[in-house]
């Protein structure tokens, strides 16, 4: 045992073990607090299930759209995130050459990223994004994957 017969060493290591702990959890509070209020709620694999279209949010500002049923159909936007309005915008870079050459290849086949552009109001309720339109109203419906 720690400090067998000696009361006050024991206090003293009872004290720094409390204090230790203490500064401890405060510092996951802390961590936790800020991971919550400034993380990306959208961030991740989402598939609509009746198209097939795949959209992956990344946290880098990069979102990358994908319909399987077209053939090397995948474009690459940019987004913004407005958390307190609730509303994503899609768009693409023009200044990356990589981006224009592949929307270029994308539009012989038949597949135009700039169907997804534009901004959605969006709502996540239980691993389910779904997207409104602010324009016309149509939405799309997608689960977490």
């Amino acid at each position: 045992m720690i400090a067998e017969n000696d009361e006050k060493k024991r206090s003293k290591l009872w004290r720094i073990a409390m204090i230790v702990s203490s500064i401890l959890i405060i510092i996951i509070v802390i961590f936790f607090g800020i991971k919550l209020f400034t993380s990306n709620p959208l961030e991740g694999k989402w598939v609509n299930e009746g198209s097939g279209m795949v959209m992956r949010i990344q946290g880098n500002g990069a979102a990358s759209i994908e319909w399987p049923e077209e053939s090397d159909s995948m474009a690459e936007l940019q987004y913004s995130v407005d958390l307190k309005s609730k509303t994503i915008t899609l768009y693409q870079d023009e200044s990356s050459e990589a981006v224009q050459e592949s929307y270029d290849t994308l539009a012989e086949s038949g597949f135009a990223a700039d169907t997804m552009e534009g901004t959605y109001d969006y709502s996540l309720e239980q691993g389910e994004l779904t997207l409104t339109e602010r324009e016309y109203g149509d939405q799309m419906v997608f689960e977490k994957e």
